[in-house]
């Protein structure tokens, strides 16, 4: 089974479970010779997010600094250790082993990985100044639990999380001084107040303590949360077609490794962009479900990638259904050629009661041929797909007006 072995990781792994979806979390994933590889591992290619937890008590023998030191030495170095020692097991192992020895996703290639290392520590009673930083073999962020919560809960994608961790990184790296007021939470705020930045000119930042929460009582901030509420119905979409590729309902030869290809591209759009295709998809199921319509196209600048949606009434053979849906695919990389990757999902129309099936396309072609030209143009006119396109262009706000 994946699942954390005590109450701290679980904890951890229920964050982590919600912000980077099923298909990319393990809980204690095995390494050399079935031992424990890490905690809890997250892997969306190019990214690889190593993760220890440590729940150490923070003792009261009268002395705060050899308290302090203990708890250092045993909720972080003990992190530290386990973290570079699975970086290298990584290094040399193709595939993830999940907790119940089943072979998981492919680790990226040495090439295209990036891989964060992050220290939990608990136990700490928010008592203790957390050190992190490069201990040797490379920087280890280390985060409390009220700072992990946080900072997972408003980043609560791969991709905004593994930019304030790189920005973080880049920060530090830099050698200029941040003095500490507040606490991890309100370097977040500092970051989301300089447009999801840290500024280059400056010789001191200091980082005070109340920024964090003067951020969360302002009207835009509360809007904003309001917004992103319409963002979840794409992570709902991701998780509920994962669930088919874990369980291996998926027909067709659909493999784990095709399926998460593309649910890979979805899982890496922004909280920002996942707001407007949630809004746009969950508006094309009702106006699918009123027959209404059978097609839309969603455009997501972010990744240069065109969604192809496609919904059949319930009973239309498979094959046939698929067959139309790599060939819509296949019309718009032709008609929006400024995008190399097209991504199908068809399904049937909604009716309550009804079950509901998935199947995935995804197209990457680098050129666009005259011979490619030729079959688009013979398929359009053949069966009358995106002929006449309904277009329409928007505009949002992260942070929205009043």
């Amino acid at each position: 089974m994946n699942k954390p072995v005590n109450d701290s990781e679980e904890f951890v792994y229920q964050i982590c479970h919600k912000s980077f979806l099923s298909l990319w979390s393990y809980a204690n994933p095995r390494g050399k010779n079935f031992k424990e590889l890490c905690d809890i591992l997250i892997v969306c290619e190019p990214d690889i997010i190593i993760i220890s937890v440590k729940d150490i008590k923070l003792t009261d023998s009268g002395n705060i600094e050899v308290d302090w030191q203990r708890w250092l030495r045993k909720a972080i170095e003990g992190s530290v250790d386990q973290i570079y020692g699975a970086e290298k097991r990584i290094k040399s192992t193709s595939h993830v082993i999940r907790s119940d020895g089943i072979q998981g996703l492919p680790f990226p290639s040495l090439d295209v990985q990036r891989i964060h290392r992050i220290a939990i520590a608990l136990g700490g009673d928010d008592k203790v100044p957390i050190q992190f930083g490069d201990f040797g073999k490379g920087f280890v962020h280390v985060f409390d639990k009220i700072s992990f919560e946080i900072i997972l809960q408003e980043l609560d994608t791969i991709t905004d999380f593994v930019q304030y961790l790189l920005d973080k990184e880049n920060l530090y790296n830099s050698g200029k001084q941040t003095a500490f007021e507040g606490s991890e939470e309100d370097l977040l705020g500092y970051y989301l107040q300089n447009g999801r930045s840290f500024p280059e000119n400056f010789d001191v930042i200091i980082v005070g303590s109340d920024i964090w929460s003067e951020i969360v009582k302002k009207p835009e901030y509360k809007r904003k949360k309001e917004a992103d509420k319409e963002s979840y119905a794409w992570d709902k979409l991701i998780e509920i077609i994962s669930q088919d590729v874990l369980s291996n309902d998926l027909e067709f030869g659909s493999t784990l490794e095709k399926s998460e290809l593309v649910l890979r591209t979805m899982a890496r759009e922004s909280r920002f962009m996942r707001r407007m295709l949630g809004k746009y998809f969950s508006e094309f199921m009702d106006l699918a479900a009123q027959e209404k319509t059978e097609s839309r196209v969603l455009i997501s600048q972010q990744l240069n990638t065109v969604y192809v949606f496609l919904v059949k009434p319930h009973g239309e053979d498979r094959q046939h259904r698929i067959a139309e849906l790599g060939g819509r695919c296949f019309i718009m990389r032709g008609l929006q050629q400024n995008y190399k990757t097209v991504i199908g999902i068809a399904t049937e129309r909604y009716q309550p009661g009804q079950g509901f099936s998935f199947d995935l396309t995804y197209l990457h072609q680098e050129s666009w041929t005259s011979e490619n030209q030729k079959q688009l143009e013979y398929v359009q006119k053949e069966f009358g797909w995106f002929e006449s396109p309904q277009q329409k262009s928007v505009h949002e706000d992260e942070y929205p007006a009043n």
